[in-house]
């Protein structure tokens, strides 16, 4: 087997993928098998993959942060061994990381270091502080401005590269699959269903949703779905607030709380509408993988405006909101699905766009791009 030339410096790469900490990086190295890449698992949980060799560095796969003795096991790893000739770490910008990141590169000189920004940070002292690499990958043009001005302010000989991030598409459905689908959820198999799966602690994205909810009840006939999954006590706080608060819609069944979803594209292909009227994206990558994939299931989106996902407003892909705004909310939901509403050019042009700009493939070969040049 000829060594690898690449080093993924990740989460733990292992299912579920729920997490685009671990999603993107193993759809790059799914879709590069003309290169061999060197990954980050858990114990017994290799990838089963021809181009990969599985380094088992993790306890565990399951947490969505790293635990403190994996990340020591991790430093063991890159300072201890030999590494490739290019060494790719994908995590958002922080100060141990990024000092971690250094030392590495003072380890092992000469070694040719990329880093993904796979979320901008909420303090831009954060991100000033982040940038370590020779190459810079971003997922959004609003990313690549933001760290092209750090670089230059800094005086940085940093590359910066942006990539859109790529999805494995959803095949819209048929009728009877989604009446289907949506029995096995127990939702109404009839009738609008609009999707909330955003974030609950770091935007207002979830109580403007819900504060929408109130606002249409009287207005439309609809079911909102909450897929939140809480990963603090903090974002927990906020999910007993809006259920609180959402009570007698629950009720009435006009409203779901579903938590964490196992088949959670199967719920994507089968909902009429998603909204995410976030001011950002922290935690998230830029342009949030849910909304990609729902929107190459032909399921139109509205996004909150002066975020990254302006690209996806901007070309007519996604509806765009002012984020804060319920009542805007609430008519831009009703503008899709009033009469004379643009629900199914919405979902075209969403689709459409998707599978022209955010394909597994294309990010992979832009990645191998990259990687073809550093490595020679």
């Amino acid at each position: 087997m000829k060594a690898p030339g690449i080093l993924f410096v990740t989460k733990p790469l292992a299912a579920p993928w729920a997490d685009s900490g671990r999603l993107l990086p193993y759809l790059v190295a799914k879709n590069l098998a003309d290169l061999r890449i060197s990954v980050m698992v858990p114990a017994g949980q290799p990838l089963d993959l021809p181009n990969v060799v599985s380094e088992e560095v993790y306890a565990s796969g399951h947490a969505f942060s790293v635990p403190g003795g994996d990340k020591l096991r991790l430093m063991a790893r890159l300072m201890g061994r030999a590494t490739p000739p290019v060494v790719h770490f994908f995590f958002s910008p922080n100060r141990p990381t990024s000092m971690a990141a250094r030392l590495v590169a003072r380890r092992h000189r000469g070694v040719h270091m990329i880093q993904t920004i796979m979320s901008l940070p909420m303090k831009d002292r954060d991100l000033v502080e982040g940038i370590f690499a020779d190459t810079v990958v971003v997922w959004s043009e609003h990313a690549r401005r933001r760290v092209a001005d750090i670089v230059a302010a800094r005086g940085l000989s940093s590359d910066v590269v942006h990539i859109r991030p790529g999805i494995e598409p959803i095949e819209p459905i048929g009728e009877a699959h989604r009446r289907f689908l949506r029995t096995g959820f127990g939702l109404p198999p009839d009738g609008r269903i609009i999707l909330y799966a955003g974030d609950l602690e770091f935007s207002t994205g979830a109580t403007v949703t819900a504060a929408a909810v109130r606002m249409l009840a009287d207005r439309m006939r609809a079911v909102f779905v909450f897929a939140c999954r809480p990963k603090t006590p903090a974002a927990s706080r906020v999910l007993k607030r809006i259920e609180a608060d959402l009570a007698v819609e629950a009720s009435a069944g006009r409203v779901r709380f579903m938590g964490q979803v196992g088949n959670f594209r199967d719920l994507l292909s089968c909902v009429d509408c998603q909204v995410l009227p976030v001011e950002t994206t922290y935690a998230k990558t830029d342009i949030p993988l849910v909304v990609l994939e729902g929107l190459s299931a032909g399921v139109p989106a509205i996004v909150g405006t002066g975020t990254p996902m302006d690209e996806l407003v901007a070309c007519g892909a996604a509806a765009g909101v002012t984020p804060g705004d319920p009542r805007a909310l609430a008519d831009a939901v009703e503008g899709v699905f009033g009469s004379g509403g643009n629900c199914d050019t919405l979902a075209k042009a969403g689709r459409r766009y998707v599978l022209a700009n955010h394909g597994a493939q294309a990010m992979a070969q832009a990645h191998a791009v990259i990687y073809r040049r550093l490595a020679g």
